[in-house]
């Protein structure tokens, strides 16, 4: 089988290496946008002669169709890839376009469900391998692979645990298509949800609405492709990387986003609305990443605020 990719993560880098390395991939294709995932990309496929193409949102329609033509894949594989496929394109090659998306549809549809999934608390994702069509995660679903989401888990070590699902669907999928022996099942969409990427202001802790569950969460949520969820304190915005919960609840007249302790004893311990206290283990500030009691260094003191 002639496989092409498009990508645009690092969530796709386990099954590159797989499919490169089985040497059925005639292109791949990825946004012409310099970051570092480009250049991994683009090594591995200089290293096996597979040819890289750089598409430009404006001419896309033109260029992919393009590509179609001059490679002729019986399927490209979608592994995160931000424009929409035309539906010119869609149905060119014998077995289409096939995205994987790492999350549950149609409940999570959309191109970042992975923070809204941690932010909300869930307690299992999965990634999803479905035909594409002129709509944004919509098409009917091929296979589906669940995987669980502890407590514990954050963005960082869910991210990981997907890219390795979604690889691993891979050889099903092309052994799947080739013996015709795939089911497809055609999306409820009456119960599909959109999620979008977050905005500023979903990335800051309110210390006056939110409980200390929901401040872990965000917090989780945000480690380590935002370096944690941001707060403010007298003008300066710093990011909470790893917290927790603590154990014993804290005075009833303590406000939410007070400092109750900034030291090497208490740690940096903070009340939330609840009753309860966030411990934040690791900070990060433009000055690097620091245990959270460092920050008395920066003038932190107890009983400050937290904005």
């Amino acid at each position: 089988m002639r496989v092409a990719l498009l990508c645009n993560d690092r969530i796709a880098l386990p099954a590159i290496d797989q499919l490169l390395s089985a040497r059925v991939v005639v292109a791949a294709g990825m946004p012409d946008r310099l970051h570092e995932t480009r250049m991994i990309v683009k090594n591995k496929c200089d290293q096996y002669k597979v040819p890289l193409q750089l598409f430009n949102k404006k001419d896309f329609t033109q260029q992919i169709m393009l590509w179609l033509d001059q490679y002729e894949p019986d399927v490209v594989l979608v592994k995160t890839f931000p424009f929409l496929i035309p539906g010119e394109a869609v149905s060119r090659p014998k077995y289409g376009f096939i995205n994987f998306h790492y999350a549950p549809l149609p409940q999570w549809r959309g191109p970042n469900p992975l923070f809204w999934m941690i932010r909300n608390r869930v307690t299992a994702g999965g990634v999803t391998v479905h035909r594409m069509n002129a709509s944004y995660d919509a098409g009917p679903v091929l296979l589906h692979q669940p995987v669980a989401c502890s407590p514990d888990t954050d963005f960082g070590l869910f991210y990981t645990q997907l890219a390795y699902a979604g690889s691993n669907l891979t050889g099903p999928l092309l052994f799947g298509l080739t013996q015709g022996t795939l089911r497809e099942k055609e999306q409820d969409h009456s119960n599909a949800k959109w999620y979008g990427h977050p905005g500023p202001s979903d990335l800051m802790i309110d210390w006056q609405t939110m409980n200390a569950a929901d401040i872990r969460a965000l917090v989780k949520a945000c480690n380590p492709w935002n370096k944690g969820a941001g707060t403010r304190w007298k003008g300066w915005t710093f990011g909470i990387t790893y917290a927790s919960v603590a154990e014993n609840p804290v005075a009833k007249e303590s406000k939410p986003g007070t400092i109750l302790s900034v030291d090497a004893a208490g740690g940096l311990t903070i009340a939330s609305k609840d009753g309860k206290a966030i411990v934040a283990e690791v900070v990060y500030c433009e000055e690097g990443f620091y245990p959270g009691h460092c920050l008395s260094a920066f003038g932190l003191q107890k009983n400050d605020q937290l904005l």
